[in-house]
């Protein structure tokens, strides 16, 4: 890939994760007009609960969650493929949900994914289609550290310009953006600038490959999970030390019997030296699973160090650790109807019903 193409797939690529981050933002501080900017003016979503114009949902989710407890879309494990102009990408997202009703309150994580189309039009990325996947949820009373009248010392979260963080974003982004003054024009680029844009290809690439692994568990994708692995490539995640090529029929067998699985990753820091990497990786794993004759909720906390190498150009694993710092686990609170779920009707599956696998690739 040369140098100027190595430079535009990472401009662009940054530009899609703008796109996703600010949908996030623009849904929890309820600002429709920000929710808007980030679709093209025909762009449809998908959700299960509005199926329809992009624009219409914007209205209708912005003035539905206003008023209440605010909520916090907490969007991951972006995994975008570039085709000139249009794109797509899957990525992981965790929503916290604060739920007033009749019978009290109650505070919900709902794990699920984007499934999401973009467009360049006129230089700029924006969404041309979302849908929308449950995976798994969360659901208890609400406690009293929710609670509108909870007293702390910490900065609370509002709605639009009265959310203290949109008022200090707003007197921080005061520069003027130059970057649209120095257009097309041609310029030498430093060799210091190569290197430093090769290296940070390869942290994208290696960013997909973290994200291969977390879909291929999750999904019990076999045939993606070997394809990460470089040949000899080893792994000890604590239940399993051995090869790699070992690993997958056992991780596909320990979990066979797993209702959900989902990996939620993040704080990716990755150091690449010429053709070898080193990387670590916070990862929050939701899994929901039958045991004793009652389905039990578990999330673990924990970090992957892992070990790449590239070999005729190709990054794969070559090593993964990982190290688990926290285990939370109760009765499941799973609910798959009720006013707020049963209009999420594309659910996650494993390999190859998930809906992910005809949107990928078609």
């Amino acid at each position: 890939m040369d140098i100027k193409t190595t430079l535009q797939t990472l401009v662009d690529i940054e530009a899609i994760k703008n796109v996703l981050a600010l949908h996030s933002r623009a849904i929890d501080r309820c600002d429709a007009e920000q929710l808007k900017s980030t679709y093209h003016a025909d762009a449809k979503v998908a959700y299960g609960f509005f199926d329809g114009m992009a624009y219409e949902f914007c209205d209708m989710v912005t003035s539905v969650t206003r008023g209440g407890p605010v909520t916090l879309h907490r969007t991951q494990n972006m995994w975008i493929k570039l085709d000139k102009d249009s794109a797509k990408s899957e990525s992981y997202v965790i929503a916290y949900l604060h739920v007033e009703g009749d019978e009290g309150s109650v505070q919900s994580l709902i794990g699920g994914r984007y499934l999401d189309r973009h467009e360049r039009r006129n230089g700029e990325w924006r969404l041309a289609h979302r849908g929308y996947v449950m995976d798994w949820n969360l659901n208890q009373t609400g406690s009293g550290t929710a609670l509108a009248d909870y007293v702390s010392p910490f900065t609370r979260g509002a709605y639009d310009r009265d959310d203290p963080g949109n008022q200090l974003l707003e007197a921080w982004n005061t520069q003027k953006d130059t970057t649209a003054e120095l257009g097309d024009r041609e310029m030498q680029v430093p060799a210091s600038l190569i290197v430093a844009a090769e290296a940070a290809m390869a942290k994208q690439e290696i960013h997909d490959l973290i994200m291969s692994q977390a879909r291929a568990v999750d999904r019990s994708d076999a045939e993606l999970f070997k394809s990460v692995w470089h040949e000899y490539a080893t792994a000890d995640i604590g239940i399993y030390e051995g090869s790699a090529e070992d690993l997958c029929p056992f991780l596909m067998d320990a979990t066979k019997d797993m209702k959900c699985m989902f990996h939620s990753v993040a704080n990716e820091w990755i150091k690449v030296d010429k053709l070898t990497a080193v990387s670590e990786s916070y990862v929050i794993a939701y899994s929901r699973n039958e045991e004793e004759g009652a389905e039990v909720d578990r999330i673990t906390g924990g970090r992957y160090l892992d070990k790449f190498e590239s070999r005729n150009g190709v990054w794969k694993f070559n090593h993964r650790k990982f190290i688990m710092d926290y285990v939370i686990e109760q009765p499941s609170s799973f609910q798959s109807d009720g006013a707020m779920y049963e209009t999420l009707k594309i659910r996650g599956a494993r390999f190859p019903e998930d809906p992910v696998y005809a949107f990928w690739n078609n």
